[in-house]
């Protein structure tokens, strides 16, 4: 059977724009709830859900499955810099003024903060106890102490094809990093779990038939994210609602 003959070159270049729509890694960017990710280089995800058959008396087999639990983890793997790998978001601006306390976390008074001590040692505790036991809003010390936050995963490639995801509700848990005489570039590593993952759509096939995400897409992932309490609290630290600024 022989191969359709292609009518113009132009045929040509649409068939490949409408066949060859993947992404590489270096076709996608990632954000941080909309601020570009500069120094991550690699992020995985997975989804598990508890199942567990169920058996009967006089069957070998098992007759059905009980579906339990799901739960959504992944990693991230950030190049390091002069700075810690979230410095950014973890003090409020690139320059540090703290300007924006998005990411900022409830800090006790009794917390030890990193390459300090706990007020609670000081001298001064008999004479001010009550407010020692309060609460302030400050940066973060640790990655596992910033509000949770959404990842979206944004792919363009050379063709025009895009396409995009979203991790809702990520929390960080883990952190690892080091250095050595043999490590020229050094590596920041993060685990995390999330509320819920928005798998990959396509937002624009580039030929004459564009087609872009409609109303009830964004309905969907607006519904999503304002459906995670944990995600909404986050939220309204961005607006500044019920936050001590």
């Amino acid at each position: 059977m022989g191969k359709a003959a292609y009518s113009s070159l132009g045929s040509v270049t649409n068939d490949i724009k409408q066949t060859y729509n993947s992404n590489s890694g270096c076709d996608i960017v990632a954000t941080l709830d909309g601020v570009l990710i500069g120094n991550l280089n690699g992020i995985s995800f997975s989804t598990t859900r508890e199942k567990a058959p169920i058996y009967v008396m006089g069957s070998v087999d098992a007759v059905s499955f009980g579906r339990g639990k799901r739960g959504h983890a992944g990693s991230l793997i950030f190049t390091n810099f002069d700075r810690h790998a979230l410095y950014d978001i973890m003090q409020g601006d690139p320059n540090g003024v703290r300007t924006n306390k998005r990411y900022f976390y409830w800090k006790k008074q009794t917390d030890i903060p990193a390459g300090g001590r706990s007020k609670m040692l000081s001298k001064d505790l008999g004479k001010d106890m009550f407010s020692s036991l309060g609460l302030s809003l400050d940066a973060p010390n640790y990655s596992d102490q910033i509000p949770p936050f959404t990842i979206t995963l944004t792919g363009m490639n050379e063709y025009g094809n895009i396409n995009v995801m979203h991790i809702l509700g990520v929390e960080l848990i883990n952190e690892g990093s080091g250095v050595s005489i043999d490590d020229i570039v050094t590596e920041t590593q993060m685990t995390f779990v999330a509320r819920a993952i928005l798998g990959w759509t396509p937002v624009n096939i580039a030929d004459s038939s564009s087609r872009s995400l409609t109303s009830s897409y964004y309905d969907t992932v607006l519904g999503r994210l304002n459906d995670l309490t944990a995600v909404q609290q986050a939220e309204d630290f961005a607006t500044g609602t019920n936050v001590l600024r």
